[in-house]
């Protein structure tokens, strides 16, 4: 596989007077077509970097290269937590929103839109404005809009944390075939181990911040891949390593338990 993302020694800091150094030396590659998921403790810098590859943030030290296949401004689209759909515009027009300043005429626009409504279920919900829809439909436009444009790197800033158990896991399931259909290059930043395990082909763990890169992990599972993987001893047995080098980092990060209090069967990181 050729190389897609390249971050070399990637630094941020907030502030000036009181400044909060919140990545220091990052160095990461993605590789085109590749799955990555980044977890590490609440507030070590993911979503930072993240918003880098976006081109949404500056890094206050270093680079983040993608290496584009297209002439297009920036050539990634983003699934936030909060949705980020526009509550004014129908389901229909929000899926559709990131196709004119990208130069796709009407016919094909309308051909997109019509196919990702009914892969993601949303057909008939076209017409419908976001405050009547559930989390999870909600986050299905935000998904099918992302998809639409045909990005060539996806990123996806914990767009199920917000769903219940039930919701959570039927949209990764969703989210698992979509890519294994479409295999585009992918970012995403969770919280939990068992949904990085079953989505991704590499876990990038984080420190405590200043966010570092402490670990990279392969999963071993081929593909195509199923939702039955969470029941082996493998999946078990990394999920397990994953979590022996990070429960040290949630502890240390701000907020976190003291040594001895956080029960070691957690996996959902803090």
């Amino acid at each position: 596989m050729d190389e897609k993302i390249r971050i070399r020694d990637v630094g941020k800091v907030y502030g000036t007077t009181h400044a909060v150094t919140a990545l220091e030396g990052v160095d990461l590659d993605v590789m085109d077509g590749e799955f990555v998921c980044l977890v590490g403790p609440s507030g070590c810098g993911k979503s930072t970097l993240l918003r880098m590859i976006a081109n949404l943030h500056r890094p206050t030290s270093g680079l983040v290269e993608i290496e584009t296949q297209r002439p297009v401004p920036w050539p990634t689209a983003m699934v936030f937590q909060d949705y980020g759909i526009f509550p004014w515009k129908t389901v229909e027009q929000n899926v559709a929103f990131g196709l004119r300043p990208r130069g796709v005429g009407k016919e094909e626009a309308r051909r997109r839109v019509a196919h990702w409504l009914e892969r993601m279920g949303l057909t008939d919900f076209a017409k419908t404005y976001p405050g009547n829809l559930s989390g999870g439909m909600r986050q299905r436009v935000s998904i099918a809009r992302a998809m639409v444009v045909e990005p060539e790197v996806l990123l996806m800033d914990e767009p199920f944390a917000a769903l219940d158990a039930q919701l959570r896991r039927l949209l990764q399931e969703e989210l698992l075939a979509i890519w294994q259909e479409n295999s585009r290059t992918v970012v995403f930043v969770t919280h939990s181990l068992d949904e990085a395990i079953l989505l991704g082909d590499r876990i990038v763990v984080m420190s405590a911040r200043p966010g570092r890169i402490i670990g990279d992990y392969r999963v071993p599972f081929e593909r195509p891949r199923t939702p039955d993987i969470r029941g082996t001893a493998e999946f078990s047995a990394l999920e397990e390593r994953i979590w022996a080098q990070l429960r040290a980092e949630v502890r240390r990060a701000p907020g976190g338990e003291p040594a001895g209090a956080m029960d070691d069967n957690q996996r959902e990181v803090a």
